[in-house]
């Protein structure tokens, strides 16, 4: 079951067009699950009392899959394929400073900053006993 249906995701501004949308939910859910140890695959997001939480959670599958839509995969192997370190060519030397594949280093769990953020405000991250 998608934790976020198209209609959810066109009405947070999502510009995702509905051919790509289900792979790239696909792909955030995975990320999502791992990172919250498959919370509410063991728990119903429907019957979860906590509007806040049921409200954040789908805000952090929206933004996980902008985040892997912006860098175009949906797995973390294609997305460093894409990027370079540098390249020197005679007295010129060229160093990425800005490219949009600095962001997946800074990626917690697979997961962008914002996803993380909302995640981890609602105990969904927690790794204790």
């Amino acid at each position: 079951m998608a934790y976020l249906t198209f209609n959810d995701y066109k009405s947070m501004g999502g510009l995702v067009v509905q051919a790509n949308f289900d792979r790239l939910e696909q792909s955030a859910e995975y990320a999502i699950n791992n990172a919250t140890r498959d919370y509410f695959r063991l728990h119903s997001l429907d019957d979860e009392p906590d509007k806040f939480v049921v409200d954040d959670f789908k805000r952090a599958v929206y933004e996980q899959i902008e985040y892997i839509n912006y860098l175009g995969g949906g797995q973390s192997y294609t997305q460093a394929d894409n990027s370079f370190k540098s390249i020197s060519i005679g007295r010129l030397s060229m160093t990425p400073g800005g490219n949009k594949d600095n962001s997946t280093t800074q990626a917690r769990n697979g997961l962008c900053r914002e996803a993380y953020e909302l995640l981890g405000k609602h105990g969904l991250l927690w790794r204790g006993v």
